[in-house]
């Protein structure tokens, strides 16, 4: 806005300019000027209009393009690089501990609720060096198979939606337990109800 007024304020001393111009003395400031303007008017003309048009141009381009809704902030809980695992889901236990499963390496971890920065993942089961396969038994022997699902329930028991061993594990204090599935591995999934050990399931559930 300042600079349109700038802008119209010299063409307004440049045409009253033009009207002294009919002055006797031939070196008067007022025929000086006439004679710029006769001279140099056109090209004047253009650059004062190209300061408008890059002032016009450069307001439509620094516009912002992106809206953000207020009362909106984002707080890292745990930083999983960090700490060496790859979040997939995380679910609360009724302790207020997290439980983090980590598809990619086939394990699930509990973090303390009380986090902070020196915070460890500590390993429920699985292999710490990322060994994939389906064994039940003991939380330190068993192997999970790229997991990508879980839920937990009153009693704090974990349930497991082991993706590509086509299963659904159980975990508890007392171990891994396969309750569902699982007997035809990665190349027999499918869907099939009735008992748990013939039970199919597809490996894209979870």
């Amino acid at each position: 806005m300042g600079r349109d007024i700038m802008v119209v304020g010299i063409l307004i001393l440049l045409c009253s300019s033009g009207f002294v111009a009919s002055a006797p003395s031939a070196n008067s400031p007022a025929k000086i000027v006439s004679g710029f303007i006769s001279n140099h008017g056109s090209s004047l003309m253009k650059w004062l209009w190209s300061l408008k048009s890059t002032s016009t141009k450069t307001t439509i381009a620094t516009r912002s393009m992106v809206k953000f809704e207020n009362g909106y902030t984002v707080e890292t809980v745990f930083d999983g690089s960090k700490l060496g695992i790859e979040p997939y889901s995380v679910e609360v236990l009724p302790n207020g501990e997290l439980l983090v499963l980590d598809s990619e390496n086939s394990n699930i971890y509990k973090i303390s609720s009380s986090l902070s920065l020196y915070s460890r993942p500590r390993l429920v089961t699985g292999s710490p060096e990322g060994y994939a396969g389906h064994v039940d038994g003991r939380l330190r022997d068993a192997r999970l198979n790229h997991p990508k699902g879980l839920t937990v329930d009153d009693r704090g028991n974990i349930y497991v939606a082991d993706t590509l061993n086509n299963a659904i594990r159980k975990i508890s204090e007392g171990g891994v337990t396969t309750i569902a599935g699982g007997k035809t591995g990665r190349n027999g999934g499918g869907h099939v109800d009735g008992p748990s050990e013939d039970a199919k399931f597809s490996n894209d559930f979870v």
